[in-house]
Parts: C-alpha cells; structure tokens; sequence
C-alpha cells in the first residue's frame, strides 16, 4: 500500500471529523463491511494492483448518482490517491428529457424517444448499461455533451455504446469540432484514440435509404495507462432495487466497462411511499446478486442502506429493515456491505440535517454539502477498511455491530447483551422466537435464512 493512502486518509478523515456534532455522523460506521476473509482479501488485492491495473468501480442507485454528486466526491478523492483511470460514462440525459451531471452537459438536436429503468421493460427500447437509452429516427439528429471539468491529455479511448445492426444510421463524432476518421468497430458501438484534451464531443446521426434508426447507450472515455481508478456513476432518478434486472443490453455492454466493484446504492424509492419492506424485495436484491456474479464471477459488490428519510410527516421507520436486510444479505451472499444508515446518523436524523443546511426541506434529499459529506464518507470507508485490512492480513471479518433504535426515538439504544444465539439439539425457530419474544420471520431475515432449518452448533442473530 503506497504512503500516499495514508496522507489522503488523514486529510479526508480530519475535514468530516470538524462536521457538526447534531448531524450525529456515527465515524465507527466508515467501513465498506465484509463478512470472509477471501472477499475482504479480494477487495484489498484490487486496490494493491492499482498501479499496474485499472480498478473499476460501477455505481448504481437513484437521483443523487445520476446527477454525481455524492461521486463526484469520492471519485475525486480516490483518483487522487489512486491515480486516474479516465473519466468513464457519460449519458445525453438531455435527450431523455431528464437532468445532466453536474460534471458535463447534455443537449441535443432532432427527436428523440428514450426509456429509463424506472420506466419498466420497453420491447422497441432495450436498456443497457447506462439504465436509460435514447433512441431517433429524424434524418438528422445529434448528440452534443459539454465536459465542464476538461479531461486532461492522456491518450485518452473513446467508446460509444450504441446499437449496431442493419438498421442503425452512419455516424459522425466529433470531438472539440474536429472530425473523427479513424474507428474501431465493436458489436457494441464503436471506439477510437484521442491524445489531445476533451472539452466537448458531438455524434451526429445521418439517415439514408438503407438506414432508419440510431439507438444510443453511452460514452465510455478511459485513459490508455494501465493503472488507476475509473469511477462509472450511472443512477437513474426514481429507481428502485428491481431497476437492475431489466438491463437487457447489459450482458452484451459490460465486456466494454469491465467492473472490478459494483455498488447497489438503492432502498429510497423503495420503501419511501409505504414505509415498508416489500415482500417481493428479498428476491430482487438476491437475483440481481446472482445475475452480476454469473456476468463478472469475479465482481465485488457493495450493497447499502439508505440515510433516514421522513416522507408525509412521519419518519420512514422502514431505513432500519432495509439496513438490516442488506446487511443480512450481504452476509448470506458474500457480498460487501457499506452502513450508510447508521453511519450518517441513522432514526430521526434527517430533519437535524435539513435544519443545519445538509438536506433538502423535502428530508430525502440532500443539498451540495450533504452529497459532499456523502462522498467524503465513502471515500473514508474504502480507506479505513484497507488500512484495517494491511493490518490484518488474515482478518475473517470485518463487521460493526448495528445499531438498535426505540421506534420514533432519536436516540440509538446499546444493542442488548444477548444479540446472538447458538442452536442446540432439539431447538426450533419458533421457540427460540417465543424464548426471545421475537418472530420466526425476524429471525430468518436478519439471518438470510430461506427455509426453517437449522443445525446444532449454528450461530444466529436474535433481533
């Protein structure tokens, strides 16, 4: 691990420790949480080979990745410390009549139909990796993306994603208005070189006899160095967790992106409007488990909890379930885990944080200082858990204890003494629940359990 780490580490550390103490931000939680020594030691593995290979982190979630600004944050700090990778995906969120990136602006010319992952299944407009496509027909349309941070010179390689078929239009890009005449032609899109700086790329879209249709995935912009970090920030407003099962082109595309680490950063517009944990929800994180695991075997992925959200004049009491259900399935599937919930200061925190300017008055959205401290936050996560990890190489686990809350109280309570249990012959699920006065459900949830079964000598946690 290279000494820089450490310098960043302490930098970003003592900013976030000068916050204001009323946001509660609970810093024991900055961890990026790991249930077995071979995904923890996989994890610290990535990051060790950064000057030698590019490490690749994807982002999902809902508003606030796609506008990057809490990743804006954390890619800016992990870059510096890392190295940079390139700038990674760029989307014409303009064309699909949405709001852009903070980072970069989207126009367009022409019209344009498009789908988004909240949007469901659309035969005629197939979802890629982006989770929103755009899609013309005009006999001349374009796409016109305005980079507010220039990217640097850097041999930089450059890849659109769109659909290529018999169907789809020629194509002209252009990058800060000189023409491209060299390509490299991919099944999805194509790609090309470019040594000078970015500040601006255009794809102009021309129809002929034997063409009719331009379907557009995304821009991909990589430096051609082996080393560093490329950080893909790609949310779509309003997403829930099932968002990421109708990723059809998603198969097909990711060869391109080539993820090391996936985060899932989802759970707001999941249990915002019935203040509830669907019962369909279980399935869905699983699913999408197993489905990015069997497209990457060797992917990391991070699930995460939400940050406390109060909807309607009432808290959203359901952050806890949903924080508890990540953690169990994280557990269950070897995944990662990042404790965003208790982390920023879990139950009834968030009008604290709307008072003091770090959320919105809508108390589920942050304001620009709130995603800094979100980023920030992440950032510190990755970095504390790789310092514990040089320290202990051999560590099993690396897990914080949740935090328990009295419903409608503030104040976290001390997890009681007696959080774990170890079966014994004769013992049932349901009368350890009656021993504990808890449910058999609570149990298999917290646990991951799928079935009623259980074996002398296993641990469980008693919610």
């Amino acid at each position: 691990m290279r000494n820089i780490v450490y310098i960043f580490f302490i930098a970003a550390f003592s900013t976030f420790a000068q916050l204001p103490t009323e946001l509660k931000i609970d810093s024991s939680f900055a961890y990026i949480q790991g249930y077995s020594s071979e995904t923890l030691g996989r994890l610290k593995s990535k990051f060790d080979a950064v000057d030698s290979s590019k490490l690749v982190i994807l982002h999902y979630g809902g508003s606030h990745i796609q506008a990057e600004r809490p990743t804006t944050v954390a890619r800016d700090l992990l870059q510096a410390t890392f190295g940079d990778g390139g700038r990674g995906l760029l989307f014409n969120y303009g064309a699909a009549n949405t709001y852009s990136s903070i980072n970069y602006s989207s126009t367009y010319s022409g019209k344009w139909t498009y789908n988004k992952s909240y949007q469901g299944k659309k035969q005629d407009l197939p979802l890629g990796v982006c989770g929103m496509v755009v899609e013309t027909t005009d006999t001349l349309a374009s796409l016109s993306f305005g980079i507010k941070k220039v990217i640097d010179s850097n041999f930089n390689i450059v890849t659109v994603l769109f659909e290529r078929d018999e169907r789809t239009m020629n194509l002209e890009v252009k990058v800060n208005d000189s023409i491209i005449t060299t390509f490299n032609y991919l099944p999805q899109g194509l790609s090309f070189t470019w040594r000078d700086s970015i500040s601006s790329i255009q794809l102009i879209a021309k129809k002929s006899k034997e063409t009719d249709r331009f379907r557009f995935y995304g821009i991909n912009i990589e430096h051609a160095v082996r080393g560093g970090i490329i950080y893909h920030s790609t949310g779509v407003g309003a997403a829930a967790f099932r968002s990421v099962l109708i990723l059809e082109k998603l198969p097909e595309q990711l060869p391109v992106i080539n993820p090391d680490i996936v985060i899932l950063d989802f759970g707001t517009n999941d249990i915002l409007y019935e203040n509830k944990i669907d019962s369909k929800l279980y399935m869905e994180v699983e699913k999408a488990i197993n489905w990015w695991k069997s497209m990457v075997p060797e992917v990391l992925i991070v699930l995460t909890s939400t940050q406390d959200l109060y909807y309607k004049k009432h808290p959203i009491t359901a952050g806890v379930l949903f924080r508890d259900l990540m953690d169990s399935l994280a557990k269950k599937n070897n995944c990662l885990f990042w404790n965003w919930y208790d982390l920023s200061g879990g139950l009834n925190t968030i009008r604290t944080w709307a008072m003091l300017g770090y959320a919105k008055s809508d108390h589920i959205h942050l304001t620009n200082n709130g995603y800094q401290v979100k980023g920030g936050l992440l950032y510190t996560s990755f970095m504390n858990t790789l310092k514990a990890l040089s320290g202990n190489m051999s560590m099993k686990e690396l897990r914080i204890p949740l935090k328990e809350y009295q419903e409608n109280v503030a104040t976290p309570i001390a997890p009681k003494k007696t959080s774990s249990y170890t079966v014994k012959s004769g013992d049932t699920l349901s009368a350890i629940a009656r021993r504990y006065h808890t449910t058999v459900s609570n149990i298999k949830r917290v646990n991951g359990l799928s079935s009623d079964t259980i074996r002398v000598g296993q641990r469980l946690r008693i919610p």
